[in-house]
């Protein structure tokens, strides 16, 4: 009994991992969240944040990452339901599309609040080690190439 049940729990875990794959493959936004958690971090590790501020950061990426999988899910199936123009179908769309933006723009003015007291050490720290801007001026080709280029359409 007790392996079936470890069977089950790991293929629901390899479920939700192919999710998470198959969005970053398919979807564009979910990329450019994904690169900005990545971003924020390093951020976050630079300005050496407090735990809870962290925390609240891990929260955001959560929150944010859930939102835009549950949005690629809603209209994955009002996609497959609508067989032509749907005004219930747009409306559903245009509503999860609304509910990952309003998260969004929470995260933004926490990153906001986080970060603007942040800036004279963001700004000593560019100063004093160069090689961060190497790291910046690297990654972002690099970014840009994650988000626009990397994946397929669905």
């Amino acid at each position: 009994m007790m392996g079936g049940e470890i069977r089950k729990l790991r293929q629901s875990f390899q479920y939700a991992v192919r999710g998470v794959m198959l969005c970053m493959h398919t979807e564009r936004n979910f990329r450019i969240h994904l690169t900005a958690a990545c971003y924020v971090t390093l951020l976050a590790v630079l300005c050496r944040l407090s735990a809870t501020k962290c925390a609240v950061l891990a929260l955001c990426f959560g929150v944010m990452m859930g939102a835009e999988l549950m949005n690629t899910a809603i209209e994955c199936l009002c996609d497959w339901k609508a067989s032509g123009y749907d005004r219930a179908v747009r409306d559903a769309k245009d509503i999860a599309a609304a509910g990952v933006f309003v998260c969004a723009v929470a995260c933004a003015v926490i990153g906001l609040l986080f970060f603007i007291p942040e800036l004279d050490t963001i700004l000593d720290a560019l100063q004093t080690h160069p090689t961060l801007i190497f790291v910046l001026i690297f990654s972002a080709p690099c970014a840009l190439w994650f988000i626009f280029r990397f994946g397929r359409k669905r």
